[in-house]
């Protein structure tokens, strides 16, 4: 599997969009890879990983075909994963020739959101769309993929999702937006005896501990000897540290050498991974 992160920032990207902060001051003078826009992921170029108000400006930066995506899952209804206004665009009068049938994915809030967006700005319902409510530890099979929704610890007014997703014998988890998992995830995670090959996650708060809404190393640190001691994860696992705020503090280079102490790998924006 290939794992593509088209975005890589929190809800306010880096710089911040109204922010002058010393540390979006100096990603907007670095560019590169201090530059981090809302989080998204593309898995083998088929399921998209939520679906911010960045997507067309990864739909232009990266190689993929967002008109022939047929499955996006989202992960919940916050701003900067689920920006459903944009889907206004993928129907008639603003496609041609007629387009295939999308399928999204998600908790009941991203259902709510979804479909008030199209009957606000369409007045009815549509047929380009397919929404698919998830319930939290039952496996979605699709096109040879094997996708796990899992709780996260995050907003308690909704059920956010963290996703497993298996495919030919390899196994990924993308975790962000999320604090410690809840109890119910790691008892699915040792039920599962899933040991994924790729862990992504969420260190919001780099150098920080949170735990709670969001994480930092030292909670992916914890995180990880967790996995390790579940079965979930092995020496040869490979982990990604992922969505970043600018009150973590640090740029790309300084995060990627403390990441690095704790053999963390650092995402971002245009990074593909192959596991």
């Amino acid at each position: 599997m290939k794992l593509l992160y088209m975005g890589t920032g929190a809800a306010e990207g880096i710089p911040g969009t109204f922010c002058n902060c010393r540390l979006c001051r100096e990603a907007k003078k670095l560019g590169g890879r201090n530059i981090r826009t809302r989080s998204q992921a593309l898995i083998d170029g088929k399921i998209l990983i939520d679906f911010p108000p960045d997507t067309y400006a990864h739909y232009l930066a990266y190689e993929f075909d967002l008109p022939s995506i047929r499955h996006i899952f989202v992960t919940h209804s916050h701003m900067d994963h689920f920006f459903p206004t944009e889907f206004m665009l993928r129907r008639e009068g603003f496609i041609h020739p007629p387009i295939e049938l999308l399928h999204l994915y998600g908790n009941k809030t991203v259902e709510e959101a979804f479909l008030s967006c199209l009957k606000r700005i369409m007045g009815r319902g549509d047929e380009n769309f397919s929404f698919h409510p998830l319930v939290p530890f039952v496996p979605v099979d699709l096109e040879g993929y094997k996708i796990h929704p899992l709780k996260a610890k995050h907003d308690p007014k909704e059920e956010c999702l963290i996703y497993g997703v298996e495919c030919q014998g390899r196994a990924l988890l993308y975790a962000n937006d999320t604090g410690f998992f809840p109890d119910t995830t790691w008892d699915y995670l040792k039920s599962a005896k899933v040991c994924f090959d790729l862990v992504s996650l969420d260190c919001t708060m780099m150098q920080f501990s949170d735990g709670n809404n969001h994480m930092g190393i030292p909670d992916a640190v914890k995180l990880r000897q967790e996995l390790y001691a579940i079965g979930a994860a092995s020496q040869k696992t490979v982990f990604v540290l992922n969505h970043f705020s600018h009150n973590g503090g640090w740029n790309h280079s300084e995060l990627c050498k403390e990441a690095e102490k704790q053999g963390f790998q650092v995402s971002y924006d245009g990074m593909e991974i192959s596991v």
